[in-house]
This record gives C-alpha cells, structure tokens and sequence, in this order.
C-alpha cells in the first residue's frame, strides 16, 4: 500500500462527503450496490442515488474514510469507516444527533475504470449498540413535533 492511492478512491471519499453527481459518475449506469448488512440491493444510478439520499437523510453530517486497499483493473477492495450524527428512529428509539461509527468493507468490480458492482459488509449489530445506548433528547424532539 505504499503507492499513491487510486483515483477511484479519492473520488469515492469526495463523493461521500455530499457529491451526489460525482458518486454517479463514478458508477456504470447497469450498476448494484449491495448492502449486506441491511440485506438490500439498488439498482443503477436511480439506486446509488437513494442509497446516497437515505445516508444524508439519515446522517446530514455523513461521511466515509477509506483505508486499506486491493485494487486490480477489474476488481476491487477497500476498507472505510462511516460516521455521522444519526437523526430519526431505530428500533423505536428517536434520535436527534447521535453520534455514530461503523467499521466495513466494499467489495466491487469494475469496468472502464468505473464501478459495475459495490458490495458492503459491516456489523450492523455494531452500530445498533451504538444506537441503543445513545441518549435521546426527548424534550427537543416533542418541541419540534
């Protein structure tokens, strides 16, 4: 890993960071992104696009760090980190800004320097925990309701 970082994963860190048209562009338009966790499938740009709205709708601070890499010219691996501050309800729990983290992998292939097919794994349990043992602020919560 001691060579420069790939493009491809310096424009995936940018695109998470809110860039929705730079996300798209780096995925073919027959795409899949698959979230293992969640044990969903998108298809094409209409796909990443929602995977990418329900993100910052959930967490309007939402970003992702990538770390260690795999890459060949048609195939693709690399650790990230997700964080944000979580708005809305898990498991009956509303939140208003917790805080949270989560450590995963993306497998993907690729075509044309461009992504055909991104797979996600993380511990979903991992970032429930978080979730559950977060304080809420009810009173602020009611306030705006």
């Amino acid at each position: 890993m001691g060579e420069q970082r790939p493009q491809l994963i310096d424009d995936l860190e940018r695109a998470w960071a809110g860039d929705c048209n730079l996300l798209l562009s780096l995925y073919t338009e027959d795409c899949r992104f698959e979230d293992k966790a969640f044990g969903l499938v998108h298809e094409g740009h209409e796909g990443v696009r929602e995977v990418f709205n329900f993100s910052f709708r959930l967490m309007p601070d939402f970003r992702v760090r990538y770390g260690r890499y795999s890459m060949s010219v048609d195939a693709g691996a690399v650790e990230w980190t997700f964080s944000g501050s979580f708005h809305g309800d898990f498991e009956g729990k509303v939140h208003q800004g917790s805080p949270v983290r989560a450590e995963g992998i993306s497998f993907m292939t690729l075509r044309d320097d461009r992504i055909v097919t991104n797979t996600d794994y993380f511990n979903l349990a991992a970032l429930a925990a978080q979730l559950k043992d977060s304080p809420t602020d009810v009173g602020r919560i009611m306030q705006q309701g």
